[in-house]
């Protein structure tokens, strides 16, 4: 039996609600400060790479000092505007090039967002070092 995943939302009689958080919360609108659906789903995409990039990392005895990610998308025109691509940048610290660049690409096969994701959209991975 897999794992089982839940979140809990709470939203008034507009597009503007929270998602509840174990010691918090974000809030969902289109206002400033709030998280539209795709920025909720770009934000899961990179939390998963990333957690999934450390347990590589971990594993290889490999760590470092920060990644910096950036996400675009491009949706599709018809409907329901799927994803047709994401790209992921991610910017990581020169030094250890070849591990690194090999640990994100497991990280790319093993993260199940990205996983999940690919199955509707051309997914793209960009890494640079600094």
């Amino acid at each position: 039996m897999g794992t089982k995943v839940s979140a809990v939302l709470d939203f008034n009689n507009t597009f503007k609600g929270q998602l509840q958080l174990r010691d918090g919360h974000i809030d969902i609108g289109s206002q400033a400060n709030e998280a539209r659906p795709y920025d909720l789903l770009q934000g899961a995409l990179v939390s998963c790479l990333h957690s999934t990039f450390l347990d590589i990392l971990e594993k290889k005895r490999l760590s470092i000092d920060f990644a910096h990610y950036e996400v675009e998308g491009e949706k599709r025109d018809e409907i329901p505007t799927t994803l047709k691509s994401v790209t992921v940048t991610v910017t990581l610290p020169a030094g250890q090039e070849e591990a690194l660049t090999k640990s994100m690409e497991l990280a790319k096969k093993y993260c199940s967002v990205f996983s999940t994701l690919s199955n509707v959209a051309e997914m793209n991975l960009i890494i640079k070092y600094k």
